[in-house]
């Protein structure tokens, strides 16, 4: 696993705090879906993450304010995580595999919440 620690004194207190207010808005734990069963692996998770972040990238949609990398522990080791926020977390949804019930009901839930917004 390549691991990359920035050095925090290198960033300018601006800089800080454009991480802290963007770190708010960062509510959901791309690991919650594979905690409700919604990707199979840390690799089917790995992918949808890199498809969502290729659509904020596609709609110049900054990464700092929708995806951040963590360190969490689990099961006494300390694993890769992401904090999202809400519109990464749906991202996230809607790349990941359709064939598990869990993504596929998310998905048309959140078409059909779409559709009903029109």
């Amino acid at each position: 696993m390549l691991m990359t620690i920035e050095n925090t004194n290198l960033n300018s207190p601006l800089e800080r705090f454009m991480d802290s207010i963007a770190d708010r808005n960062l509510t959901y734990y791309a690991s919650d879906l594979v905690h409700l069963t919604g990707c199979e692996s840390i690799d089917a998770l790995g992918a949808a993450l890199r498809r969502a972040t290729e659509v904020c990238n596609c709609m110049h949609i900054p990464l700092r304010e929708n995806f951040k990398v963590v360190f969490r522990p689990q099961n006494g080791e300390l694993v890769q995580d992401w904090r999202l926020s809400p519109m990464a977390y749906m991202l996230l949804v809607l790349n990941s595999d359709a064939h598990n019930d869990v993504v596929a009901h998310l998905q048309v839930e959140m078409v059909k919440r779409a559709l009903n917004q029109e």
